[in-house]
């Protein structure tokens, strides 16, 4: 454990997400289904990560005119 001590953390990302949900299908694949409610929850996180970051841009974009002027 003391391995871990100091380290910082870096930011979760939604490349970083669809990077484990490989990593954890390939799990399932290779040593059963046992691990498949990894798999599904990491599918649950990387949902709820991308609905969070819409509605994130959706808010910025009513309350800042400019930043929709780029989106379009």
């Amino acid at each position: 454990m003391e391995d871990w001590q100091g380290r910082t953390r870096e930011p979760i990302t939604e490349e970083r997400l669809e990077k484990a949900l490989g990593v954890l299908a390939d799990i399932v694949r290779e040593h059963g289904e046992a691990f498949a409610p990894l798999l599904e929850t990491m599918e649950q996180e990387l949902a709820t990560f991308r609905r969070i970051h819409e509605a994130v841009g959706e808010k910025a974009k009513q309350h800042h005119p400019k930043i929709a002027d780029k989106a379009a």
